[in-house]
């Protein structure tokens, strides 16, 4: 068994040798009126990356008191990053209620009938219709008095009409906000069926149809729903009765099933890849792995910069727009219950509304998105960790330079997530408190790009930046190599905020349609859209391999080798030191 970690063939659909694990982003037939974009753009994945790390004997110049704690950081990750325990996604039961214990109440809809009772189809026999249908226009967002239900008969087709894709796309991206998706696809499929009861067959067989393409937008734009278990059954028995009743619509069934399968195994598929690949970085603290570095591995800040870019592009694209609504909602659930514990703990005590909340909240990891997040945190440190590793003052000197200009070649190509990434492990304490290295710096350079994190007027600077670099993207159609990586962490400010600051319901309880929009406009233009990003550049396997699977210092690591490099000079570095020292002597 060699150092490489299993990857996945897409034609045998298991592991098979040395190329990477990837879900693909799937493209989506929804073209709303507007220039907005509210789809998952089409991805092909590169051919290989082999994450053999080859080892070759470099000069030590590394801290060797320090060889034993670099793996410390990995260890550490789930107290500093976000992860599925830390806000309850898995194993709080309680936690994914919460949340909902005031909005259900809010919503107005029907009791849900039981989860796995069948919608009731009619008896009538269906056949395929190849009518093309004029779409009903959106419903008017002014409207104070929406339920979830009267939402849900927006999207229900009949003969003569669907919904705009403008309308179906924000309300199934942010309904979950009211509905888990598994209530809504029942009350759907139910109200459907229900409105062909008494149709005459040639008139449910077009109704039929219009269902089907309803579903197949579903299933296409967001897998991930059906990754749920009620979901995907619930899927099942619907197809199922379809074609009980009409045989003739199993070709539509059995595509709609066959294509979701397909990118819920490539998801599974890269949740796996990256699972070994941390394995292996939290593994990797070999004597060679510890006393090289990037430079030894990848000379130029261009060619770095083009390498962190397909690392970028790789994670950026399997995340589903859903997730970055799915990640509030568990994190504000998670806090609702910290904020109210007894309003959940007694079960005896819990109203009708409590107990029926239970069944809104999915419990679905946002493993995408947090793999991500992961990415851009792993990216500060190692830039820090192979600064302060060096005792030598003229290689921290040329890593510096090295890092500075690798965050300017990301800045000219609309990296913007790893720009900022660098410049974040430049600016980390261990790094900046090294004065006499850093008087050797030209920090001019650093200084520009230091004004697009600057936070005054909420990042108006990078904000320019961003829209002029999607806006030149999108007017050459996202031909390759015009590429737009945004920093993902200020999209997730601004997600909460729009969740936060705009309230879900009206003045009149209503559904806050407005806010559907709102949302799935902002996601679409700013995130959704910079997955259409392609670069021509060659992918260097093994410089991606040392960038993602060195190991890392920890936060006390980094410290501690920071006081190595230059020692500690005021009374509070002093006594921090020593507390550091005591606590490593302590722990070993």
């Amino acid at each position: 068994m060699n150092d490489s970690i299993d990857s996945y063939d897409p034609s045998n659909g298991y592991y098979t040798g040395n190329i990477p694990i990837y879900r693909n982003n799937y493209t989506s037939n929804f073209k709303p009126n507007t220039s907005n974009i509210y789809f998952r753009h089409s991805y092909s994945p590169p051919a290989h990356e082999n994450i053999y790390l080859q080892e070759k004997q470099q000069s030590n110049t590394v801290n060797p008191r320090y060889l034993n704690m670099s793996n410390h950081h990995q260890q550490q990750q789930p107290q500093q990053r976000l992860t599925a325990d830390r806000y309850g996604f898995e194993n709080s039961g309680s936690s994914s209620t919460a949340y909902y214990n005031r909005i259900f109440a809010q919503a107005h809809s029907n009791t849900y009938a039981s989860r796995y009772q069948n919608p009731c189809f009619p008896s009538t026999t269906l056949k395929q219709s190849r009518e093309t249908l004029p779409i009903m226009d959106d419903p008017p967002l002014d409207y104070l008095h929406y339920t979830m239900d009267s939402l849900i008969q927006q999207l229900v087709p009949n003969e003569t009409y669907i919904p705009k894709q403008s309308f179906i796309y924000p309300m199934f991206l942010c309904s979950r906000i009211h509905i888990q998706p598994s209530i809504l696809l029942y009350k759907l499929a139910q109200s459907t069926m229900n409105s062909i009861k008494n149709l005459t067959r040639d008139r449910s067989i077009r109704i039929m149809n219009n269902f089907l393409n309803i579903l197949s937008q579903w299933t296409r734009t967001f897998p991930y729903d059906f990754r749920n278990t009620d979901m995907i059954t619930q899927l099942d028995e619907i197809l199922k009765q379809i074609n009980f009743y009409e045989p003739t619509l199993q070709s539509n069934t059995h595509s709609i099933k066959k294509k979701l399968l397909s990118k819920l195994k490539a998801l599974e598929n890269y949740e796996e890849y990256i699972r070994q690949l941390n394995t292996k970085a939290l593994n990797n603290h070999t004597h060679i792995a510890l006393t090289t570095d990037i430079i030894n591995e990848c000379p130029t800040p261009i060619l770095f910069a083009q390498q962190l870019t397909h690392i970028e592009l790789d994670r950026l694209k399997p995340i589903g727009a859903e997730e970055l609504i799915q990640y509030y909602i568990m994190k504000l659930s998670s806090e609702e219950i910290r904020a109210h514990p007894n309003k959940t703990s007694n079960t005896q005590t819990r109203t009708s509304n409590d107990k029926l909340s239970d069944i809104v909240h999915d419990k679905k990891l946002t493993f995408c998105l947090e793999t991500y997040v992961q990415w851009f945190n792993r990216l500060t440190s190692f830039v820090t960790t192979e600064i302060v590793k060096h005792t030598q003052r003229r290689l921290r000197i040329r890593l510096i330079n090295y890092f500075i200009d690798t965050a300017y070649e990301c800045f000219r190509l609309n990296n913007f997530n790893s720009m900022i990434g660098i410049i974040g492990g430049l600016n980390m304490q261990p790094v900046k408190r090294l004065k006499r290295t850093w008087e050797k710096i030209q920090s001019n350079k650093l200084e520009e790009l230091e004004q697009y994190m600057n936070v005054t007027k909420n990042f108006a600077n990078y904000r320019l930046l961003l829209k002029s670099a999607i806006e030149e993207a999108d007017k050459y159609g996202w031909i390759v190599d015009k590429i737009v990586i945004p920093f993902t962490s200020l999209v997730l400010q601004d997600v909460y905020f729009i969740k936060t600051h705009s309230k879900d319901d009206t003045v009149e309880g209503g559904i806050n349609l407005k806010k559907y929009y709102s949302m799935a406009k902002f996601i679409s233009e700013e995130f959704v859209q910079c997955k259409q990003s392609k670069c021509s550049f060659e992918r260097n396997d093994v410089i991606i391999n040392y960038i993602t699977t060195s190991p890392i210092f920890n936060e006390d690591s980094l410290m501690l080798a920071s006081y190595e490099c230059e020692p500690p000079i005021t009374p509070n570095e002093k006594e921090k030191w020593s507390m550091l020292q005591a606590k490593m002597y302590t722990s070993s």
